[in-house]
């Protein structure tokens, strides 16, 4: 926190600019040039008559890149907040003072920030928003058994949404164990949770009644599939955090497969209601038109 009151302090210039618009936003993460989160911000902005500016913060373009000073300008430059995304929802609670919502601490990643006179504070909207696209798309029904691939920070938000769920046992594989045991060991006081090891995955996965992919393997630049697709076929459900494209090789497989799909254009639109609710005050619905229109884009 010292470093922080530094840069508040320091203010240090950077790529982004003055804007005159009531509420301005942004978008931090890496190679993020091809976001339509200024779309639907703006757009959600335009069906409420709020005006707005959305601005990319994208580290790839952003000579030595230091993310708490991208956070403390955008702050000292009148930002009402901004959105995070990859790599940086779990450094970012760095630079969060306290969660909107207490609960949300326990993630341990934020994708959120909304900036007061004297505070920062944190939200996953990602967690809101798989609850909320999971039961648009089945309603109450319980998610089972569940094997969740990745436990970055997309992985800690949908684990801890499957606890509101009501998951029964989730299983949790990442090719960095340690990731996986970490966020284990979060879960364990709350769920029934275990790690998956190499030799176990082929007859876990077969055994699971829904299966996640929360890695970026799949999306547009980085083909394939995290989950082996010959282990696709007595599942019940699926979920792809991937949403460009929108159909992936995992998602492809499932569907093949007769199983129930919710793809990452589910957990991006509701994560996206939820923020601009967050930052706004104002509630918009995610009614056919709307999902129309925001599928039109990708």
């Amino acid at each position: 926190m010292l470093r922080k009151r530094r840069l508040l302090a320091k203010a240090p210039a950077s790529l982004l600019c003055h804007m005159t618009t009531e509420i301005k936003l942004g978008l931090i993460g890496k190679g993020i040039s091809n976001s339509r989160m200024p779309r639907l911000q703006q757009h959600l902005a335009n069906l409420t008559g709020i005006e707005l500016s959305y601005t990319l913060i994208d580290s790839a373009s952003i000579p030595s890149f230091d993310l708490g000073e991208q956070v403390i300008t955008a702050k000292t430059l009148g930002f009402t907040g901004v959105n995070v995304t990859h790599p940086f929802k779990q450094n970012i609670c760095d630079w969060v003072d306290r969660p909107t919502v207490p609960g949300h601490a326990r993630i341990g990643a934020y994708n959120t920030l909304l900036f007061s006179d004297d505070e920062i504070l944190g939200a996953n909207t990602d967690y809101s928003g798989f609850i909320s696209g999971y039961r648009f798309r089945r309603g109450h029904q319980n998610p089972g058994r569940v094997f969740l691939c990745g436990a970055g920070g997309a992985g800690h938000a949908i684990a801890w949404a499957l606890t509101e769920l009501g998951c029964e046992h989730l299983h949790v594989y990442d090719v960095l164990p340690r990731q996986a045991d970490s966020l284990a060991d979060e879960l364990s006081q709350v769920m029934s949770v275990s790690v998956v090891s190499e030799d176990e995955l082929e007859e876990t996965i077969r055994q699971c009644d829904g299966v996640i992919n929360a890695t970026s393997l799949g999306m547009h630049g980085h083909p394939g599939s995290a989950i082996a697709l010959s282990l696709i076929s007595a599942q019940s459900w699926a979920f792809d955090a991937v949403y460009t494209p929108l159909k992936t090789e995992f998602l492809l497989a499932c569907e093949h497969a007769g199983i129930d799909c919710l793809s990452g254009f589910n957990l991006w639109l509701f994560q996206g209601l939820d923020a601009f609710q967050l930052f706004t005050g104002h509630e918009v619905k995610a009614d056919p038109i709307l999902i129309q229109t925001a599928l039109s884009w990708l």
